[in-house]
């Protein structure tokens, strides 16, 4: 039997958790692609970085406004989540396109933004999964008190 795990709001991914990795990340790329002579990968990888908190922030906000509906609109939210993923999507290969090899570092930037937040958004489920005991994988007691060695 899986355990029940909850995750309060308060543990969500914010933004303003966020924001000082992705900025070190940033900084980080500039220090690396500087020296190597591409100013403008550094600079790229800042701006997928910068499309990926937006994302991340438009995203949490749709989701809060589809949860607070009354009655929500499937639909409507799918359409607003593939119109923002073409407009990032079209952004993204445009300036790959464009301005090769620099551009391509949006999309580095863009899947560090997005690991960097499935990370966050993983430590209060892992948290969670700890302190409910559901991270367990040998013996213990169970709900009905029967001890297991497993």
């Amino acid at each position: 039997m899986t355990p029940e795990v909850t995750v309060s709001p308060q543990d969500v991914v914010k933004l303003r958790r966020a924001v000082p990795f992705v900025a070190g990340l940033g900084a980080a790329s500039f220090v690396v692609a500087v020296p190597m002579g591409y100013p403008l990968a550094g600079a790229f990888f800042c701006g997928g970085l910068g499309v990926g908190l937006v994302n991340t922030a438009l995203v949490q906000r749709s989701a809060a406004r589809f949860a607070a509906s009354g009655e929500p609109d499937k639909r409507r939210f799918a359409l607003s989540v593939l119109a923002r993923l073409a407009l990032i999507t079209a952004l993204a290969v445009g300036l790959a396109l464009v301005l090769r090899p620099d551009g391509l570092a949006v999309f580095a930037g863009l899947a560090a933004c997005q690991l960097l937040m499935i990370f966050m958004a993983s430590i209060p489920l892992a948290k969670e999964l700890r302190q409910s005991g559901g991270g367990r994988s040998g013996g213990g007691q169970s709900k009905d008190g029967v001890t297991h060695d497993g």
